[in-house]
C-alpha cells in the first residue's frame, strides 16, 4: 500500500466575542418595522376610503351600482 495522507477533522474553539452584524440586525429589524407600519397605514387608509364611498353613495348596493355604471359608461 502506498503512503497516503489521512484526513482528520479538527474543531477550533475560541472564546472571542464576535460583534460583527449586530448593527445590521438592528437596521433590518427597524426596516421591517417601518415597512409593516407603512403597510398598516395604507390598509387603514383604503378601508376608510371604502367606508367614505359607501356613505357617500347611500349604501353598499348603491356603491356597487355606481361603480358598475362608472366602469361600463352607462
Amino acid at each position: 500500500m502506498k503512503n497516503g495522507q489521512m484526513m482528520v477533522k479538527t474543531k477550533t474553539r475560541s472564546s472571542a466575542l464576535v460583534t460583527d452584524g449586530i448593527g445590521t440586525d438592528i437596521m433590518q429589524g427597524a426596516a421591517v418595522g417601518v415597512g409593516a407600519m407603512a403597510a398598516g397605514l395604507v390598509g387603514a387608509w383604503s378601508v376608510s376610503c371604502l367606508v367614505a364611498g359607501v356613505v357617500a353613495a347611500g349604501g353598499p348596493i348603491a356603491l356597487v351600482a355606481s361603480w358598475f355604471g362608472a366602469v361600463t359608461g352607462i
